[in-house]
């Protein structure tokens, strides 16, 4: 009897003791982590699908890894066994944070990780329905520990209609999910950067991180970089490399205000061996530097300067050694200055700064002291004054005077006013020497000087070639101030490139600059004798250099329009429509707008582009903008003008010659 009453505490420790082996089978604990399975309910009736959390806990301060697990590690793995009927889904991932361990940078989670999972349910249920999972996962802290273990849980038919403490986990874990984004986020690649465009995200945001899906894409190790300004919200990562640009489809992007899981826009516009600025050889860029220098000469800014060296050499054609050394002192200056300038260009572009030939004129500053220059040396031209005479080699006595100085003086005044123009064959030439600095930076300028200059060596190696000038007389000065007039034209065109710079007040102060250069010209013509009147004049000349001061655009005030800003995403669009043609243009540049006049914008060539359907997107770098410079850079070049012609989203670009006519663009897009 005694035993018979035993059987009931039997039968229950029994039941204990299997109550506890299922407890335990829905978890597994291993040496510094533990897994298990969580459903959202343990009765399943009329629902099409349920929820599971796979919940990893986790050691303190040890991590397992995202999908993506970054520069080392690998994500957790799922083997269901699952009844008839059932479908499980692949893991939803939770936010991951950023786990660097230098030199690594990982993708993860630390001390717990929360999958989730949608389970769909058959049309007809068992009573009881038996599911197992078998998973393997990788724990690190100062060492990685790869695990692996199995739980099994039981769900049954019935309807559950009371509260679950279990909601509230379920509802943790979704909060942690990334919000879904259905429209495409649109992106770059330039140069082996990869640009997100957010600004269709909240305007607050201030702090962004990029996690792709695709491993072995983006450079774990730099900092990505956010950048907020006219353009919009766009996101700046680092490619590993710049061919495989195309493999990022989209991943999770977590900022200060939520975190949101995109799909980038696949419209990479292929750029391929033109994202490299190595498309020429040294030998090309030097030899198309030295034809560019060459042609330079012939630059309406450079010419008036030019021609009156000409005119010393007709003045001097009688002496052959005073032809060959104002000759060689001429080009020795041009050259120091091209190689002054090539020494520039590598310096900045080592301390960082964007910098290239007609950067310059994006700086009201120095448009505006140009305008002055010009103006001066039409005065100049046009008058017989002995001011800066000894230093600019212009005046009346200065054609005389056999100063070598003089000559070397003119060189170096030759190229300040040939910054503004860009000769054909210079922009792949300057491209090549800009993105590539060092020695062969060096040696492009070096060369540009060389080919500006040839024109003069050669005068003064042969002084026997001046026979075939006319010969020295009253003609000289007529035609010196004659020179004066593209002077003045220049000046004129650099006050209209001005304009679109800054704003009306600071227009009128440049302006009045100019009336303050004509009043020094008007004072410098007066007859005065007495020693007073010679002093107050020189008192006004000095008042007039210090207001002129007072007359230059000290702040940048641009008034370009937005509407008609460039932007890829623009370019994108229009990829995916047809054709594209692309024009990098500025109002400063001179080829441009003569091109532009000629064969980009006449009737014939617009009815030719309509015909092919191809559409016509212009890049205005009248005034500064990093993209229409990241843009030129991709295609190895620092300078414009440049033509592009895109046939399709995939095909390589087509970069057209610098000249063009109608004929040119046909020939290039038929």
């Amino acid at each position: 009897m005694a035993r018979r009453r035993n059987y009931p505490i039997l039968l229950f420790l029994t039941l204990i003791l299997l109550s506890s082996k299922a407890f335990l089978e829905n978890k597994y604990v291993a040496s510094n982590s533990s897994f298990e399975v969580i459903p959202e309910k343990n009765l399943i009736g009329n629902e099409n699908e349920i929820f599971l959390i796979v919940r990893f806990n986790l050691d303190k301060d040890w991590h397992t890894y995202w999908i993506n697990p970054g520069d080392s590690g690998e994500p957790a793995s799922f083997n269901w066994n699952l009844p008839e009927g059932f479908n499980v889904s692949q893991p939803i991932w939770p936010t991951p944070e950023l786990i660097p361990y230098p030199p690594l940078t990982t993708f993860g989670y630390t001390d717990e990780l929360n999958l989730l999972f949608k389970l769909a349910l058959p049309k007809q249920l068992n009573e009881i329905n038996k599911f197992s999972v078998i998973s393997k996962w990788l724990v690190c802290a100062d060492v990685c520990i790869p695990q692996e273990g199995k739980v099994s849980f039981v769900l049954s038919k019935g309807s559950d209609t009371g509260f679950s403490i279990n909601k509230i986990l379920f509802n943790e874990v979704k909060s942690s999910i990334p919000k879904a984004i259905k429209q495409k986020v649109s992106s770059n690649v330039n140069g082996g950067i990869l640009t997100l465009n957010l600004s269709n995200f909240d305007s607050n945001i201030k702090d962004a991180y990029f996690f792709p899906f695709k491993e072995n894409v983006i450079d774990y190790s730099t900092n990505q970089k956010l950048d907020k300004n006219l353009d919009g919200l766009k996101l700046n990562i680092n490619l590993l490399d710049k061919n495989i640009a195309s493999g990022v489809s989209g991943g999770v992007l977590k900022t200060n205000v939520g975190d949101y899981e995109i799909e980038l826009d696949s419209n990479f516009i292929n750029t391929q061996s033109t994202l490299n600025p190595e498309f020429i050889s040294l030998s090309a860029a030097i030899l198309f530097s030295l034809i560019g220098g060459l042609l330079l000469n012939l630059m309406p800014c450079v010419f008036p300067v030019i021609s009156l060296k000409i005119l010393n050499f007709v003045n001097h054609s009688e002496n052959k050694t005073q032809t060959s050394l104002h000759g060689f002192a001429f080009s020795s200056g041009s050259i120091l200055m091209f190689v002054l300038i090539g020494l520039s260009v590598v310096l900045l572009k080592g301390l960082g700064m964007d910098i290239g030939w007609g950067y310059q004129l994006q700086s009201p500053l120095v448009v505006s002291l140009l305008i002055f220059l010009f103006i001066f040396l039409a005065g100049f031209f046009l008058l017989n004054v002995n001011f800066l005479n000894s230093l600019l080699s212009i005046g009346s006595s200065g054609i005389t005077t056999p100063s070598y100085m003089n000559s070397f003086g003119t060189g170096f005044l030759a190229v300040i006013v040939a910054t503004p123009c860009t000769a054909p064959f210079m922009g792949s030439a300057l491209g090549f020497a800009i993105l590539q600095p060092g020695f062969s930076s060096f040696l492009i300028f070096l060369s540009l000087g060389i080919g500006f200059a040839l024109p003069y060596i050669l005068l003064s190696i042969f002084p026997s070639m001046l026979s075939l000038l006319p010969k020295p007389g009253t003609w000289m000065e007529t035609f010196k101030q004659f020179m004066a007039f593209p002077m003045i034209l220049t000046a004129l065109w650099l006050v209209w490139v001005l304009s679109s710079q800054i704003d009306s007040f600071q227009l009128i102060l440049v302006l009045l600059g100019i009336s303050l250069i004509v009043f020094f010209y008007w004072l410098n013509q007066l007859k005065i004798s007495s020693k007073a009147g010679l002093q107050f004049r020189n008192f006004i000349y000095l008042a007039v250099l210090i207001s002129l001061f007072f007359t230059l655009p000290m702040q940048r005030t641009s008034i370009q329009q937005e509407g008609n800003a460039f932007s890829d995403e623009e370019l994108s669009k229009r990829l995916a429509e047809g054709p594209v043609f692309l024009n990098f243009t500025a109002d400063w540049c001179i080829t441009c707008k003569v091109n532009e006049r000629v064969a980009l914008k006449t009737e014939e060539t617009i009815k030719f582009f309509k015909k092919k359907n191809i559409f016509y997107i212009e890049a205005d770098w009248t005034n500064k903008n990093e993209l229409i410079s990241k843009k030129l850079a991709s295609f190895g070049r620092s300078s414009i003008p440049l033509y592009v012609y895109y046939p399709d989203k995939k095909s390589v670009p087509i970069i057209l010659p610098e000249i063009l006519t109608e004929s040119v663009i046909q020939d290039y897009l038929n």
